[in-house]
């Protein structure tokens, strides 16, 4: 079967709203211009919030799957905005300034990144006609498309081609250690909103933190949209009054689970099946789905979402100017806050694989160290090192994870259907992590720039910094003048990369 299903047109109406306009193939269902019940959220999920405030930007998202019930198709969406005086042909519904269309491919197999600037360059295209009565462009790239995107994607190489433009080096140069915190949120399924002034960056944030999960964004997001999940959810309410001996909890929830066909090692997790939702980008009109879900990952650029705090357990906010202070986790539960921490063995995990990125990107030939190839396999290391610590309950490895993180991951509905089955190469893996080692002064140094990293106003504590570089330097001489020094080289580059006044960065002491 195909994977492109349709390239659809959606504009902002200034009486009726968001509508479709066009597509190629032909809509056949019963609502206006063909738009099937399955699908009615997509006018809305096509063009961003506050529509008129936005010059361009590009959505993903996803939306039920007519042809499968129960599973999802995947959209991405390229909007526009252009002044009505423009436009060489005008039709009798343009009465204001500007107007604002979107062009969408939906597709039955998640390629995001490939659409994305195949489609960028096909919508700036349909725009520079000034004329959308013009729509041969469009059936042209749903034909291209088909041809690129054959039914034959598998394997190796579709897993390198849904992986294409998701940079998770971006997502650790901007959220540094927390990186790893957010992959940790992901496992605990709890209700996590992520809200930014653009949903391309809401998509490129959420899917760099999925691509991290082995096969999770290839193969793990079919049957995960909100959509589709509260109607899992009223399944699991109906039968709740079963009694089930704790025991047998995870087979009964894998013999439910719709991810049947797993690797050697269990990839991919259940991290968005049977009540569990994922959607990159919402709309305000699904905010009253939300409660309907037993936990989601979820992204949105109406701010109205952060202010509904009871409905999510940690709202991550996104700033656009790729200052590294304002990308902000905000924890509604602070019992989860602490449950989620990172360890000394966690900082130093992330610590390893953020100066490997730092290194590549600095790099004139492109090095497979710190790629985001190379990313995706350390976390997959991490990820078999804690299943396995957490199966065997090695006493001495399990705090390097987090005690308490661990207990509350053997709860959740992915762990129990991970260990609940037999995989072939899970069993020859040793529990422990990676980075458990005697504790350092190195080790101060990362717990308080993760802390820095992780407030708001952070520049209120560069004098505890200097203070504490103080104290080190007494108590310990010249290693702790090279931490001070470190703190202080530290903060100066985050002041340059916010555009602050440069500061002359402190000289590291002599060894001689």
């Amino acid at each position: 079967m195909h994977p492109i299903l349709n390239v659809v047109v959606v504009s902002f109406h200034h009486k009726r709203g968001c509508e479709v306009e066009y597509s190629h193939p032909q809509l056949n269902g019963d609502g206006e211009s063909g738009l099937p019940d399955e699908w009615h959220l997509l006018p809305s999920l096509a063009l961003p919030d506050g529509v008129h405030n936005c010059q361009k930007d590009t959505i993903f998202f996803l939306l039920p799957s007519r042809e499968e019930p129960g599973k999802s198709i995947f959209g991405i969406s390229c909007y526009r905005q252009i002044d009505a005086k423009e436009l060489l042909n005008k039709s009798d519904d343009v009465t204001r300034a500007s107007v604002q269309k979107a062009v969408c491919v939906l597709s039955r197999i998640p390629l995001f990144g490939p659409l994305k600037a195949k489609l960028e360059v096909i919508t700036q295209a349909y725009f520079e006609q000034k004329d959308f009565s013009k729509v041969d462009v469009l059936a042209q790239m749903y034909t291209n498309l088909c041809d690129i995107f054959d039914e034959n994607l598998t394997g190796e190489y579709f897993s390198s081609l849904a992986h294409h433009e998701i940079s998770i080096q971006d997502l650790f140069i901007r959220f540094r250690h927390r990186a790893l915190l957010l992959f940790k949120l992901f496992l605990l399924e709890r209700k996590v909103l992520f809200i930014a002034p653009t949903g391309l960056r809401l998509g490129e944030t959420i899917l760099a933190i999925v691509s991290m999960f082995p096969k999770l964004l290839e193969e793990g997001l079919y049957y995960a949209t909100i959509g589709v999940n509260i109607n899992e959810r009223k399944k699991r309410e109906t039968a709740k009054d079963e009694i089930v001996i704790e025991e047998d909890i995870g087979v009964e929830l894998s013999r439910k689970d719709p991810l049947k066909d797993k690797d050697s090692c269990g990839f991919p997790l259940s991290l968005f099946t049977q009540g569990s939702s994922f959607d990159p980008y919402l709309s305000i009109q699904s905010m009253d789905l939300i409660p309907k879900t037993r936990s989601c990952i979820l992204g949105a650029t109406n701010a109205l979402f952060a202010m509904k705090k009871d409905l999510f357990d940690v709202v991550v906010k996104i700033e656009d100017d790729g200052s590294l202070v304002h990308n902000h986790i905000e924890f509604n539960d602070q019992a989860l806050e602490r449950v989620v921490a990172l360890t000394t063995a966690d900082l130093r995990f992330a610590d390893f694989v953020l100066k490997k990125v730092e290194e590549q990107m600095k790099a004139s030939n492109s090095e497979f160290d710190g790629s985001d190839e190379w990313i995706r396999l350390q976390m997959k290391n991490y990820l078999l090192g804690l299943v396995a610590t957490s199966r065997s309950d090695l006493q001495t490895a399990v705090p390097h994870f987090g005690i308490a993180f661990v207990n509350e991951w053997r709860r959740t509905k992915n762990h129990r259907i991970w260990v609940s089955n037999k995989h072939e190469d899970l069993t020859s893996v040793a529990p422990g992590h990676m980075f458990s080692e005697q504790m350092g002064v190195y080790d101060v140094y990362l717990r308080f720039e993760h802390a820095v990293n992780g407030v708001e106003g952070a520049s209120k504590v560069i004098g505890t910094v200097n203070t504490a570089g103080k104290n080190l330097g007494n108590s310990i001489g010249e290693t702790g003048s090279r931490v001070k020094a470190k703190f202080t080289n530290w903060w100066n580059r985050k002041a340059a990369a916010q555009g602050t006044e440069e500061v002359e960065q402190a000289e590291e002491p002599s060894t001689d």
